[in-house]
């Protein structure tokens, strides 16, 4: 029988202390995240947007991906543009040595692992990061003329679809995403891009309209040509 009186709903009250599962507080893992987006701002202030490069960390010199890396972004930072990469070996390295030799600021945005605190290639900035989500930020907001993502894993790949998806849901501006394939007769990229259309299209889930700022590109000069009708380049 209702008596005409409302009970009052319970209000759950969480912890903002709560300890996530790397042992840090809510409230000490925000702090932490915010002091790696103000070591940024400190660090990278004034250094102006540029093209990200992203691989594999595994290649090593002599493969076609890390060799055809150093050329790209050599081409690249001729352009004027920073190259901004993960600082890590591979390719983030290729990148390094890329942009060095096309005369171009190299930006190295590092992951601390278990593995010794160490920059692969030349570089004229380095940022730590203890997490990845800030070093995400980072190459979203200063790889903003252009992102370039060669063969790489699991890391790449989270990168790349968030990348994409960030851009799809307008919380970063357009720009070309652009994955390169270094061996012509041995696609990396396309497999993946024959399952976005033949799989998630065709039931719906996406619209080839939805991402017209990706490419794939098999050669350095169809990369420089993206990029430089992107920032209208002559």
């Amino acid at each position: 029988m209702d008596s005409g009186k409302h009970k009052r709903s319970r209000k759950r009250k969480f912890k903002s202390n709560s300890v996530s599962n790397n042992g840090l507080s809510s409230n000490q893992f925000g702090r932490r995240i915010a002091r790696q987006h103000k070591l940024v701002a400190r660090t990278l202030g004034r250094t102006p947007p540029g093209v990200a490069f992203m691989g594999s960390a595994r290649t090593r010199p002599g493969n076609p991906y890390y060799d055809v890396n150093i050329e790209a972004a050599k081409a690249v930072a001729a352009l004027g543009f920073p190259i901004y990469h993960g600082g890590g070996p591979g390719q983030m390295e290729a990148s390094a040595i890329g942009a060095a030799q096309g005369g171009a600021k190299s930006i190295a945005l590092c992951l601390r692992l278990a593995r010794k605190e160490e920059v692969f290639g030349p570089h004229d900035q380095a940022v730590w990061f203890d997490d990845f989500s800030p070093r995400v930020d980072t190459l979203r907001r200063f790889g903003s003329m252009a992102m370039v993502f060669f063969p790489g894993g699991i890391g790449t790949m989270h990168e790349a679809m968030s990348m994409i998806d960030n851009i799809m849901q307008k919380k970063a501006p357009v720009r070309p995403i652009i994955f390169f394939e270094p061996v012509a007769d041995k696609p990396y990229w396309q497999g993946l891009f024959d399952w976005l259309k033949n799989v998630v299209m065709a039931v719906g889930l996406l619209k080839a309209e939805d991402i017209p700022f990706v490419h794939i590109v098999r050669s350095v000069d169809e990369l420089v040509a993206v990029i430089k009708s992107h920032n209208q380049l002559s």
